[in-house]
């Protein structure tokens, strides 16, 4: 592994002042962010303890830390508040493409995502459906690409400006990424109205004649080739290897935090519960014990729909209240199990839920 998971990244100083954040300024309105939208204030308020600043290298005026504290900030902000997580999260997308692109301007597009003046976003899921259904088209054009078609989701719309855009050129056979702003003529958003993590202002997106000037293209790769990685390989990981590793370092961050979170609350109402202390004890081994992808992630994405289910039953009938934090975890532990469905991860899922 190329990340030690027997240190304790929650003992950085960057982990402690994010949590002392989390605590006091956005997890007290998780129930009304989900039921409203992420405020911009949230946005503030990780700026101002540089949150978006952690996944740049400091030679792009970034304040880059170890993988394992990003991952473990993340996982705790999942169960703090999903809307919030699915909505900024994901700022680590486009910052992973242009690190791993040649692009210079695009490189440049760095020290403002590392400062939060600029949020990164994704929108690249619906490659996956070409060609059973159509996707988001990419069509070589004198400059660049000129991007047609329908993202069918990205999220934060609003705080969300610089996105990494997935498309097809189907003349070629290769799927074409690059950085997107969505403040550029050609897009128009339309709200989707979610049952779970409703409000990270996820949205779908209309491209037309939306064009991508060639030194924000960031990879141009043949379909058969990213597809033998989809779902071993997270698609951010910009030093994707030739073959898929075995294991991953590191977690995808939301069953973990979601689980944790669920269960200590259920395990403050009945403290001497032995089969809550075994579904912790199950979490936190699943955690520490990697498996091949993608079966890693089923599992621990099925742990968190149980942890979860645990939390609503420790509530009670209250536990289904619109005020009460319990139901907002538990319908977001069930969007993660449509999290990145490759092909070979829906296939994973399916295994895990039928046991």
């Amino acid at each position: 592994m190329t990340e030690d998971l027997a240190a304790d990244p929650t003992q950085h100083p960057a982990y402690l002042e994010f949590a002392r954040l989390v605590e006091q300024t956005i997890a007290p309105h998780a129930v009304r962010v989900d039921a409203t939208e992420v405020p911009q204030s949230h946005l503030d308020a990780l700026r101002d303890v540089g949150y978006f600043s952690w996944a740049v290298p400091t030679e792009h005026g970034g304040a880059f830390l170890p993988a394992a504290v990003r991952n473990a900030a993340d996982d705790l902000l999942f169960g703090a508040d999903p809307s919030t997580a699915l909505a900024l999260t994901q700022h680590t997308g486009p910052i992973g493409q242009i690190l791993g692109s040649g692009s210079a301007a695009a490189r440049d597009l760095l020290p403002e995502l590392a400062a939060g003046k600029r949020i990164g976003g994704a929108g690249f899921a619906q490659i996956r459906s070409w060609p059973h259904q159509s996707s988001t088209r990419a069509t070589k054009v004198p400059g660049g690409y000129r991007f047609e078609g329908t993202v069918r989701w990205l999220s934060g719309w609003g705080l969300v400006d610089t996105a990494w855009l997935g498309g097809v050129d189907e003349q070629h056979a290769t799927y074409v990424f690059g950085i997107a702003d969505l403040t550029r003529p050609g897009i128009t958003a339309i709200p989707l109205d979610l049952a779970a993590v409703a409000g990270s202002r996820t949205v779908s997106l209309s491209l037309r004649e939306y064009f991508v000037p060639d030194e924000y293209i960031t990879e141009v790769t043949d379909v058969t080739e990213w597809n033998a990685l989809d779902g071993f390989v997270h698609p951010n990981d910009r030093r994707r290897p030739a073959t898929a590793p075995a294991k991953p370092a590191l977690p995808q961050p939301g069953p973990i935090g979601l689980g944790r979170a669920a269960l200590a609350g259920a395990r403050a109402a009945h403290p001497e519960d032995p089969s809550l202390q075994r579904l912790s004890a199950e979490l936190e081994h699943a955690a520490r014990t990697p498996l091949p992808e993608p079966r890693w992630r089923a599992r621990l994405d099925g742990l968190a729909v149980r942890a979860t289910a645990a939390g609503l039953v420790a509530a009670g009938g209250a536990g289904l209240l619109g005020d009460n934090i319990a139901q907002v975890r538990a319908r977001a532990a069930l969007f993660l199990q449509v999290r990145g469905l490759a092909p070979r991860v829906r296939t994973a899922r399916f295994a895990e839920l039928a046991g």
